[in-house]
């Protein structure tokens, strides 16, 4: 069973482009999608939820088939939301992680509580760990959306946030008072116990490669370079990783491929089997 998984959407929205990942990778990557959701263009929150909860619904089960099989999910995917439907398969297959490390240059820990954008891919992080929506009296889009996946709150004191360097108000008092731990790139090791079942996510835009990747979401300067991740990924190999995730780049800004490559070659340092073709 083919353990790499793309899923072509951004908040509900499809994003072909990244199927482009199965062309360039030596090993073949499954698409995750529901035939019906192939707007690229998708208005109001509460109907990008809706496609959310299908779309990672689907995700957890192709999860949960790979986790019972005997192999290590890597899923690629638009947005950190996807991680709902990641955490979901491994709890239904009976291997909810230990801990689970979280690479991001934002904390994702908003809720409607705080955010000021209104923006859902700032919340992913605090709707893991159960935070609820609340909006109105008697309204819970979230709480919907959770139930749809099938995902259950993750401790917070299991969660290992680096390098979160690109907080706003509110959200970095709520990390703050919250039980997740934080560190610097460099530290993350030795938060780790090798034993422990570890899961992976990984937002692309945690590294500074600005001039280097374009493509690259968000850019937040004073992170980690690439040959800083490339050390970080190789250290990770004598841990006992039980499922990867990533959150993509612009596929659309990426014509030449350059920073899916580099991606991809950074998911090789895990010797996970997600390497580059040679020669593209």
């Amino acid at each position: 069973m083919n353990n790499h998984l793309i899923v072509p959407y951004l908040m509900g929205q499809r994003r072909n482009g990244l199927c482009r990942v199965a062309e360039l990778a030596r090993h073949g990557w499954d698409v995750v999608a529901d035939p019906d959701l192939t707007a690229a263009s998708v208005a109001g929150s509460n109907e990008k939820m809706r496609r959310m909860g299908k779309i990672y619904a689907l995700l957890s089960e192709a999860v949960r088939l790979r986790v019972r099989a005997g192999g290590v999910p890597i899923s690629l995917a638009g947005d950190c939301m996807s991680t709902l439907g990641v955490l979901a398969g491994l709890q239904k297959a009976g291997r909810t992680p230990e801990r689970m490390l979280w690479l991001d240059a934002h904390g994702d820990f908003h809720t409607w509580g705080t955010t000021q954008t209104q923006y859902l891919g700032g919340m992913p992080l605090a709707v893991l760990v159960g935070r609820g929506d609340r909006r109105q009296a008697g309204r819970d889009a979230i709480g919907a959306l959770v139930a749809q996946i099938g995902v259950r709150p993750y401790p917070e004191q299991r969660i290992l946030l680096s390098d979160a360097r690109d907080l706003d108000p509110g959200e970095a008092e709520a990390i703050a008072a919250s039980a997740i731990v934080t560190c610097a790139i460099e530290d993350i090791v030795s938060h780790l116990a090798p034993r422990d079942s570890l899961y992976l996510h990984w937002d692309t835009d945690v590294v500074n490669a600005e001039a280097d990747m374009p493509a690259l979401k968000y850019h937040v300067k004073h992170g980690p370079s690439w040959e800083d991740m490339h050390r970080l990924f190789r250290s990770l190999r004598g841990h006992n990783i039980i499922a990867v995730s990533v959150s993509a780049w612009h596929e659309e800004a990426d014509a030449d491929n350059k920073t899916a490559l580099a991606c991809l070659a950074l998911l090789s340092e895990l010797g996970l089997g997600a390497e580059a073709r040679e020669g593209r």
